[in-house]
């Protein structure tokens, strides 16, 4: 007995302008895809490297206190001039000290200071800045490169004098990077001393 198989060849392709219109709706809608995650990428990889930048600046300190000198009266029985010598920390940014704030905090009260601008002396609400040592372009009130610069606080007009064995804390805020926090101490006695250190 003969089986006789049939097979039907189907050879023809589905083909016309419906199947064009098809592919290139298909290339069109994978190209605009493709661009809008390239746009996207390069807007996040952008907001990134801001973001690194000022997370950087925030966390990193410039500012280097390299020693704190007190001044006495002149009957040696408390510390009326605060001077704090200062520089900038290795890879540090320039500082503007017009835009510094700094607070003197003792046992019983805080007081907040600006920079002097008029260079007349400290106040009760003013710092003096000076530059001992310039180490780019002219002395000014920015701290660069460098610089070896001199805060001066007066304490007496603060009414926050600094007596033997008593402690005080000072914060320099900088525009921006960490906040610097310096304990000082008087020593016990000042002896025949008119300055005394303080710190470290």
């Amino acid at each position: 007995m003969n089986t006789r198989t049939s097979v039907m060849k189907d050879d023809q392709a589905d083909v016309g302008i419906g199947t064009l219109i098809v592919f290139i709706a298909m290339v069109l809608v994978a190209a605009v895809a493709a661009a809008v995650l390239i746009q996207t990428s390069g807007v996040l990889q952008q907001k990134a490297q801001q973001t690194g930048k000022e997370v950087t600046a925030e966390v990193s300190s410039n500012l280097k206190v390299t020693s704190v000198i007190g001044q006495t009266d002149g009957n040696k029985t408390y510390v009326q001039l605060v001077n704090i010598t200062v520089e900038l920390a290795a890879g540090g940014s320039p500082i503007d000290f017009s835009k510094v704030v700094i607070k003197y905090i003792n046992e019983t009260t805080s007081t907040t200071l600006n920079m002097n601008t008029a260079d007349t002396g400290p106040t009760a609400a003013l710092f003096n800045y000076s530059e001992e040592r310039v180490g780019v372009g002219l002395p000014n009130h920015v701290l660069q490169s460098a610089d070896l610069a001199v805060i001066t606080l007066d304490l007496s007009q603060m009414n926050q004098q600094l007596y033997p064995r008593r402690r005080g804390t000072l914060n320099i805020v900088p525009e921006t990077g960490v906040m610097v926090l310096k304990d000082i101490l008087a020593p016990a006695t000042f002896g025949d001393n008119t300055m005394v250190q303080l710190f470290p």
